[in-house]
């Protein structure tokens, strides 16, 4: 018998892959838009905003329990506008409802708390949220209440309670507020800054298994880049920053058969992954191994930069030749499940080398010791990630990482999320860049390039700059991460091939930034007028850099490259006003402004930047220039020979 066509609701004409997930719920999902706001304050019912990505595995989760039943989205539609976000797409909205989330639990648990799903009930005619949380079981388990009576109590207290709820809404909304458009008063920045924050992350770090503390274990390429800037003047430092390489390459973070990173590990030891793969991950982590492998050259960081690379070939480039945003976790429901490996299936894909190769292959992975359990599978088999502990390469090695990755590509493979995401292509841009020039590989930079044209050429138009792109669709307007990130992309690949054209686009990005996202020096994070109650001022670094930390290390790097040319007094002259206006920013919270501090450190070690607390005397000449800024108590002016 011939069936109806699925249902679909209004998310089918979206182009983001995590909205598309949602177009055949039996729930009336709205995009973000005015629309969705005024009908929620014209019908008097609360916002339901649910935030989530394409590769989230508890996103799926909720979604099969949750948002695929009729009943859950018949809840929905009674007593609320429900609207459904891609976070990757709409970072300023995640950024605002994730702060209400926190500023919640800390109220109700003492513990700030979030992740994804996350999913935040909004009066509309404020547009503060009253009640936010993450994932809802769907059934009450495990002291969480169910996604159903979660609905059922927060309708009834709308219509019933209304005074208590737009209370709490004011609450909570005032804080979220004040949170992200703080303003600090300039402050005096120290020259012994980067080595504080340093220490203090130190405090941290995993000695045994490299990186910074337990379970779950991310990569951090923020932090990393501090200790790093800081070994300038301590080497006693650089360990840290190689125990953190060593431990993510050698183990199940980095894919041993068919290269790039994997998010994080579950566990202390980089050995099981979280099987999601995202650009923003491999970009950064190109660019520390390449800034490792210039300061001590070693076969393991040229070898997992190559085949990071060779993933990105195979896997991620789009048509157009920018680079998509992320590959799933799962596969078929089961985390990892195209990555992982049972002995025996790692015997019959290695079984046409000889005795001795499959033997060595076999120990050098480990793929005769599993090390995976599958806690939400617990019929399955123990599974082998495999690892190289110790690292070593051969051409046995190589060659059964050849074999296992062909018989991994007849395997059924996780969903890619073909977004093409501005400011996740300007960190691969970099990586790749530094990656290419370190290693001496033209054909690296020039894929490197290749990405930055057609970012340059699809991204923008009418003047305006766009996030995000699928197709020939273009997304929400860019944030200033996003621009600076390209820019720091673009400055890279001019220092890779001396082609003056890209050093001119990265000038023309920081100048663009600086009309759109600053004034008085002050850094916005986004543009504004998307429905949010306020323009977002937040600036933290997280798994990316924040945009006030990379639009700094964009000024940096322009004024260090402008000194001898025309431009020079105006690039100077920009990093002084973001210097003076963000310095109160940077001293309140270093260690969430790593990158920042990170940048503010290079530039005292290059003689750009004096600060108050300098060893030198205030206004004494660095290796015989005048060309800087001296920063004192009183403010940051530029000496200008």
């Amino acid at each position: 018998m011939e069936q109806d066509p699925p249902t679909t609701n209004r998310l089918a004409a979206c182009t983001s892959p995590y909205l598309l997930q949602h177009a055949g719920n039996p729930v009336d999902w709205w995009p973000w838009c005015d629309e969705a706001i005024a009908m929620a304050r014209q019908l008097d019912r609360p916002l339901f905003v649910s935030i989530g990505y394409s590769t989230c595995y508890w996103c799926h989760v909720m979604e099969r329990e949750s948002f695929e039943d009729p009943v859950v989205g018949q809840a929905l539609r009674d007593g609320f506008i429900a609207i459904k976000v891609d976070r990757e797409e709409h970072p300023s909205i995640d950024e605002w409802l994730m702060t209400a989330c926190q500023v919640m639990t800390e109220l109700t648990d003492g513990r700030a708390s979030g992740g994804w799903p996350l999913n935040g009930f909004i009066d509309p005619h404020s547009m503060r949220a009253f009640h936010v949380g993450t994932y809802y079981p769907p059934r009450d388990a495990h002291g969480r209440p169910s996604f159903l009576r979660v609905l059922s109590s927060l309708s009834a207290a709308w219509v019933q309670r209304r005074e208590e709820v737009t209370g709490q809404a004011h609450r909570i909304g005032g804080i979220v507020e004040d949170v992200l458009t703080r303003t600090m008063a300039p402050a005096e920045l120290t020259a012994s800054l980067s080595t504080q924050v340093a220490q203090a992350l130190l405090r941290f770090e995993d000695t045994t298994n490299g990186g910074f503390g337990g379970a779950p274990k991310f990569p951090q390429p923020c932090y990393l880049r501090l200790v790093r800037e800081s070994a300038h003047e301590f080497p006693t430092l650089q360990p840290t920053v190689t125990r953190a390489l060593e431990g993510m390459v050698g183990g199940g973070l980095f894919d041993q058969v068919g290269g790039g990173f994997h998010r994080y590990c579950v566990d202390a030891t980089w050995t099981v992954p979280h099987f999601e793969k995202m650009l923003y991950d491999n970009g950064q982590l190109l660019e520390l191994l390449a800034a490792e492998h210039a300061r001590a050259p070693d076969e393991r960081w040229s070898e997992a930069m190559r085949r990071t690379a060779s993933w990105i070939e195979r896997e991620m480039i789009a048509d157009d030749g920018a680079c998509r945003a992320a590959l799933d976790a799962e596969v078929d429901g089961c985390e990892g499940l195209n990555y992982l490996w049972t002995p025996d299936e790692a015997m019959a894909a290695l079984a046409s080398l000889d005795d001795a190769s499959r033997a060595e292959a076999i120990e050098a992975l480990g793929l005769d010791r599993p090390n995976f359990r599958d806690p939400h599978h617990a019929d399955a088999p123990p599974m082998i990630v495999p690892t190289r502990r110790p690292w070593r390469s051969s051409p046995a090695v190589d060659a059964a990482c050849a074999h296992l990755l062909t018989a991994r590509d007849a395997r059924r493979g996780p969903r890619r999320d073909t977004k093409i995401i501005l400011e996740w292509n300007g960190l691969l841009v970099e990586g790749l860049a530094a990656a290419g020039m370190v290693l001496r590989d033209d054909r690296m930079v020039r894929r490197a390039g290749g990405i930055a044209e057609a970012i340059w050429a699809g991204h923008q138009h009418a003047g305006t700059w766009h996030r995000t792109q699928i197709g020939s669709s273009l997304g929400p307007p860019a944030t200033l991460a996003d621009l600076a990130c390209l820019g720091l992309g673009l400055e890279t690949l001019w220092r890779a091939t001396g082609e003056e054209g890209w050093l001119t686009r990265a000038q023309a990005i920081e100048r663009h930034a600086r009309v759109h996202f600053s004034h008085d020096g002050r850094w916005w994070a986004n543009l504004g007028g998307d429905g949010l109650p306020v323009r977002i001022r937040s600036h933290h670094d997280g798994a990316v850099p924040s945009g006030l930390g990379a639009i700094l290390d964009l000024q940096v790097r322009l004024a260090l490259a402008a000194l001898d040319r025309p431009e020079g007094r105006e690039a100077l002259d920009a990093l002084a006003a973001s210097i003076h206006a963000e310095s109160g920013t940077i001293m309140a919270n270093p260690v969430g402004l790593t990158w920042a501090v990170a940048v503010l450190a290079r530039a005292m070690r290059e003689g750009l930047v004096e600060g108050s607390a300098s060893s030198r005397a205030p206004g004494a000449p660095i290796e015989g220039s005048t060309r800087r800024i001296v920063c004192t108590e009183s403010g940051c002016t530029v000496e200008w020979a």
